[in-house]
């Protein structure tokens, strides 16, 4: 139960943090306001392959990380068509 609390919060906050992320690269700001907000989407692919890889991740939140890696592959290709 502790487990898949964690991945529910962490994947919750991975959410909010993408959105965030993307909002910033539609709207093409680059300022960062506080260091602790990471910029690279390969940082939050990476945190949610690492949660994912949990044993026993409900379908609900799979799905959750699924859709959010998927955010995260648009956000990319946009940016690779930005260069």
């Amino acid at each position: 139960m502790l487990a898949r609390d964690y991945v529910e919060r962490e994947l919750s906050h991975i959410q909010r943090m993408v959105a965030l992320l993307d909002s910033e690269t539609i709207a093409d700001d680059v300022s960062m306001s506080g260091a602790a907000r990471v910029r690279h989407p390969s940082y939050w692919r990476r945190r949610i392959e690492e949660l994912l890889s949990t044993p026993d991740v409900p379908r609900h939140l799979r799905k959750l990380g699924e859709t959010v890696l998927a955010k995260i592959d648009e956000m990319e290709s946009r940016y690779v068509a930005m260069k």
